[in-house]
């Protein structure tokens, strides 16, 4: 049983190199040692740049548009299911599916995105911040603090994010 469990490992080992190469060649950009875990949904990919370090749980959906991008800095978790929308519409106009709009995603360095958030169109999450799972995020988030609920909202204030940094570098 062994043997074939050592095959196993190589053939996924082998399809999780394939399925990151595949992404390097397709998304707008794709730091080093950077993860995508598989079950992921991509829309208008060259619109995606992702920097170092980061890790995407599986079944994320990267939401962009053809005038809406994502950008993700370094060292950021986003965890399972989480979904990033780029596009929405204006409401003040009727129909309302008659003027779409796009709006850029923002996610700063060192951020931690919980289990089933969503980040909506036009969001810029700041360094260091964290989302707590299942909020929705519909405005900006402040460095250095804990956001969470619907619509999400600041729970807590963190110390900087240069001492946590320092933290880490000891272990």
């Amino acid at each position: 049983m062994s043997v074939l469990r050592k095959l196993y490992d190589l053939f996924t080992a082998a399809l999780r190199r394939l399925n990151m190469l595949y992404l390097r060649l397709i998304l707008g950009g794709l730091g080093k040692a950077s993860v995508i875990y598989s079950g992921y949904k991509i829309t208008y990919p060259s619109h995606i740049f992702i920097g170092d370090s980061v890790s995407i749980a599986p079944g994320v959906h990267l939401g962009a548009s053809s005038q809406g991008s994502i950008h993700i800095g370094d060292r950021c978790a986003i965890a399972a299911g989480v979904r990033f929308v780029t596009p929405t519409h204006d409401y003040n106009v009727l129909p309302v599916s008659s003027v779409g709009i796009n709006k850029p995603i923002v996610i700063g360095k060192d951020v931690w995105i919980g289990t089933g958030a969503i980040i909506l169109p036009g969001v810029t999450v700041q360094d260091g911040a964290v989302v707590a799972a299942g909020a929705v995020v519909s405005k900006d988030v402040l460095p250095d603090c804990v956001v969470g609920g619907v619509p999400a909202r600041e729970i807590k204030k963190l110390e900087p994010r240069e001492l946590r940094l320092k933290r880490g570098e000891m272990i």
